[in-house]
């Protein structure tokens, strides 16, 4: 086997021609029969062996891989009659009205297409070529080039056209984008041949991504994709036999139009106009596009966002009574979510305490990891656990105080809102938080909802705590300022302990003070202005005028009537 390097400089998406939809193919499928009699996959049919394998002991007939080696291949099913590819089909209409019904050629007289540089055509300049088009187009005029009288071609979606009074058919369209002149598409930035946009072939999918699955009954259940396949292959065979036959015009056309429904549906069964395609049952068919769309699609459900494990979600709300870089988890969560601990000489009858708890009591532990594997801890087992752990093995327990934990609101819109917490395990039923740590989650409580994440690494949890610690994140990384502070009933408190006419009493200020800070023994009363500055470093000296400053012609600073000016002297609050 002869290995080619090649680097790759860019990805392309675009429109496949029936050309390299042909080559891409590894069998053309021909037959809606999927099985035999004998269970084996029908060649030509939708399970061909040629496109992949979804049964373990079965070598790919293409690549000779099996179960898990072979990603699969594509079909295709060649078409008695060309169908409109429904996610072009406003484009279609576009071109329809841009080019000569005659000659194919842009609406546009040579003489005014010579202003503009060919081979280096801007989008705006090709949206001015599209509107000048279109409006010879709906007036009716001559075209420039050939003379040729126009129609008015109107649309009724998702894929039928007028020219006139006349219903064009897809036939049609084909030819009249075969007409349209490489130079013509260059001015309209088209990269890629019109007429591929009508489909003479369609790509059949991998059965890696459209898997039957086998019930208990020993049938096979086929997927959504494989059912609309067989309505693609059945009709189109229909279609083949009435045209050989020489039937009516009219009943060919309807098995036509029937053929570009099936197509349609099986691209997107929620195009509006148009009924859904559904089973016997009465379910709709989940076709590509609703495999990939919405919020249960592919990107939204599977790729950009993931389901994890060691993670809990609930309802926020404000704790004002714990530290900024904490977060309070109740103890129904505390009691599913797990940290591995290593045994050592110093930890161990600690976690032996916790073994014993068993996992449906805080502080407990769900399992422990020895030489010889991973054991649940159980009632019936946990004293036989206990008193065999040792050192080196590693015991998964609850989460407790003081462990690291990531705290996360969505959407995550830059980096703090993910930001590494201290756990404390509490009362009730809500992760709470610290109000001053709101504005970096973008945070309210009218109902919010945030994950908390378990790092189960030694290594991450160091991480965690070194680089997404609440302490570091002060700072915006977008602003340069600290997002996190005072505000609303802080800023409000702060400001009616600090006014002239404040006075605690001892037991007032214990009450305000007492969990962070000794009072001045032998005082009885202080003003606000004296608890305030119990606060502040001793080397803070600072003035300046505040936000209630009236700029009067006199400034009397400290005397200030309006207390608009701040004076800090080696961390005392003077006004």
């Amino acid at each position: 086997m002869v290995i080619v390097r090649k680097k790759i400089t860019g990805v392309k998406f675009g429109v496949l021609s029936p050309k390299m939809i042909r080559k891409l193919s590894s069998a053309r499928i021909y037959t809606p029969n999927t099985y035999d009699e004998d269970g084996y996959p029908v060649e030509g049919g939708l399970m061909d062996p040629r496109l992949g394998v979804i049964d373990p002991g079965i070598r790919c007939r293409t690549c000779g891989g099996r179960l898990g080696e072979c990603k699969g291949h594509f079909g295709n099913i060649e078409l008695v009659r060309p169908v409109i590819h429904v996610g072009y089909a406003k484009e279609i209409y576009n071109l329809l009205r841009m080019t000569c019904r005659s000659c194919g050629r842009l609406l546009i007289p040579d003489e005014e297409l010579k202003r503009y540089d060919i081979e280096n055509i801007t989008e705006s300049e090709s949206e001015e070529i599209e509107k000048n088009a279109i409006k010879v187009s709906n007036s009716e005029k001559e075209c420039p080039h050939c003379g040729e009288k126009q129609k008015k071609i109107k649309f009724v979606r998702p894929y039928t056209y007028y020219e006139g009074e006349n219903k064009l058919l897809v036939t049609d369209v084909k030819e009249r984008f075969e007409k349209i002149t490489d130079d013509d598409l260059k001015y309209l930035r088209f990269q890629i041949g019109p007429e591929w946009m009508i489909l003479e072939t369609i790509p059949v999918l991998p059965i890696t991504t459209r898997p039957s699955i086998t019930l208990e009954s020993a049938d096979r259940s086929e997927d959504d994709l494989t059912h609309k396949l067989v309505d693609i292959l059945r009709i189109n065979k229909r279609l083949e036999e009435n045209i050989n036959s020489g039937a009516p015009q009219l009943i060919i056309e309807d098995l036509w139009d029937l053929l570009q429904y099936h197509i349609a549906t099986y691209f997107d069964n929620g195009i509006t106009g148009i009924p859904p395609a559904r089973h016997r049952s009465g379910r709709p068919l989940k076709t590509i596009a609703q495999r990939l769309k919405s919020k249960e699609g592919r990107f939204r459900k599977n790729l950009s966002g993931k389901r994890v494990n060691f993670s809990a979600r609930t309802v926020i709300s404000p704790d004002p009574n714990i530290s900024i870089n904490e977060v309070a988890v109740p103890e129904i969560i505390a009691l599913e979510l797990t940290v591995p601990e290593e045994v050592s000489e110093r930890n161990i009858e600690d976690l032996r305490k916790l073994i014993l708890n068993g996992p449906k009591k805080h502080p407990g532990a769900h399992y422990v990891v020895t030489e010889d594997g991973r054991r649940r801890i159980m009632d019936e087992n946990k004293e036989f656990i206990a008193k065999n752990l040792k050192v080196g093995d590693i015991v998964e327990r609850h989460i407790n105080d003081g462990d690291i934990a990531i705290f996360n609101r969505q959407p995550s819109l830059h980096r703090i809102s993910m930001m590494a917490h201290y756990v404390r395990v509490l009362p009730y039923n809500t992760l709470r938080m610290n109000t001053a740590v709101c504005a970096p989650y973008n945070a309210d409580f009218d109902g919010d909802e945030m994950n908390l994440h378990i790092p189960q690494s030694e290594e991450a949890i160091a991480e965690a705590e070194i680089l997404m610690k609440v302490q570091e994140c002060i700072i915006s990384p977008r602003y340069g300022r600290p997002i996190m502070g005072g505000r609303h009933d802080h800023v409000s408190g702060m400001y009616l302990l600090t006014k002239k006419d404040t006075v605690l009493s001892r037991r007032e200020a214990l009450k305000l003070v007492r969990d962070i800070l000794k009072l001045p023994k032998g005082k009885n009363r202080f003003t606000g202005k004296e608890i305030f500055s119990l606060l502040l470093p001793k080397d803070l000296s600072i003035t300046y005028r505040g936000r209630l400053c009236r700029k009067c012609e006199t400034c009397k600073k400290e005397k200030c009537e309006y207390e608009a000016y701040i004076k800090i002297e080696n961390g005392e609050l003077k006004a």
